[in-house]
């Protein structure tokens, strides 16, 4: 636009010239021939103006032509590479740019160094991750042996009748922890099957609403006990089935309900309901208990990392539990999330899961 703006102004200018001139050229013919001139000038402007266009067009294209392939395309090219590698982690080669401008080669090459130094940082993350999850691995599988003797022999320690009464507390004691530890043990192995990719999955086809309704009972006794009221909403008849695996489903489902009994204070309510949404069968357990801070919120599925107001309520618990529950709603398609209990007080945590198609 800007050429042909330019030769269009110069067009213009050659004519005006030409108009300014005539009466005075005029002066240099015979009257006889003036009217000869005349046109003869006028195709003189044409023929420059002409000329000036396909000029201006020839030069049109080869600017163009030259700032496409020397800037536009290479930097499209680099564009394109910083969106893969953005959404995808995936680098896409570049070609040879060194006869781009300085500024363009520049950028390409701050790119690829860019890249490379993204690439040696995940590298070395997942070489850490390796081999933390093998010393969590190797230091579960050590522990546990041990810890399972120590077990039985509590057990076998507490039935024992020339214990006092006093000893056996201290040996029940002693044995519960135990199985604290070994539970614990337990879930680090979970950690490294997750970590190393090795966590097994049996799917089978799940009636949920009614196997939801069941677990709800199981915790009546826990309930009652932190003189909590739970119970399932209904809806165990309509629910439609999903593919998943009974027993990491169960896992998850006993977390999350222990969670809102054992967070929310005595006369409170736990709440366990199942919708449907979007292709997905919702599982919900809301509780009216202590809640999740705010500034708690981003971080409550990171591993170990339990809120604050968390570990004032219940001192017991390692952190893990909503990491391993999450990992395994998402290996099934599907989710784990959260939000505050829009009602008042406490938290509703929402397993979702794909229908069976």
């Amino acid at each position: 636009m800007l050429f042909l703006g330019t030769t269009a102004v110069a067009a213009g200018l050659i004519y005006v010239l030409v108009l300014f001139l005539k009466d005075r050229l005029f002066e240099l013919f015979p009257p006889e021939l003036s009217t000869h001139a005349d046109v003869a000038l006028q195709l003189l402007i044409v023929q420059e103006g002409v000329l000036l266009v396909l000029f201006a067009l020839i030069l049109i294209v080869l600017v163009f032509w030259t700032v496409n392939r020397l800037i536009v395309r290479p930097l499209r090219l680099i564009i394109d590479a910083m969106t893969t590698f953005a959404e995808t982690g995936q680098r896409v080669p570049l070609p040879d740019l060194s006869h781009t401008p300085k500024e363009v080669h520049t950028l390409a090459n701050v790119f690829q160094k860019f890249t490379d130094s993204v690439d040696e940082v995940h590298r070395h993350d997942m070489e850490i991750s390796r081999i933390k999850s093998d010393f969590i691995s190797t230091a579960a599988h050590q522990l546990r042996t041990p810890l399972t003797g120590i077990r039985w022999a509590l057990e076998a320690l507490e039935k024992d009748p020339g214990l006092t009464a006093e000893q056996k507390a201290l040996v029940t004691s002693a044995k519960d922890k135990s199985h604290d530890l070994v539970d614990t043990v337990g879930t680090l192995l979970d950690i490294s099957s997750i970590e190393s990719g090795k966590y097994k999955y049996t799917f089978e086809s799940l009636d949920l609403g009614k196997f939801v309704s069941e677990m709800t009972r199981d915790f009546a006794q826990l309930a009652n006990q932190s003189q909590v009221s739970l119970f399932y909403a209904g809806g165990e008849e309509t629910l439609p089935r999903v593919k998943a695996d009974k027993g990491r489903i169960k896992w998850i489902l006993n977390n999350l309900i222990e969670n809102a009994i054992r967070y929310t204070p005595a006369g409170g309510t736990v709440r366990v309901y199942a919708t449907v949404a979007q292709n997905m069968l919702q599982i919900h357990v809301r509780d009216t208990g202590i809640g999740i801070p705010a500034e708690d919120r981003g971080n409550i599925f990171e591993r170990f990392y339990r809120a604050p107001n968390a570990i004032t309520k219940q001192n017991q618990g390692n952190g893990l539990g909503l990491y391993i529950a999450r990992t395994i709603a998402t290996d099934h398609g599907g989710d784990l999330d959260f939000k505050p209990n829009e009602d008042g007080p406490g938290t509703i945590f929402t397993l979702s899961l794909p229908i069976e198609s």
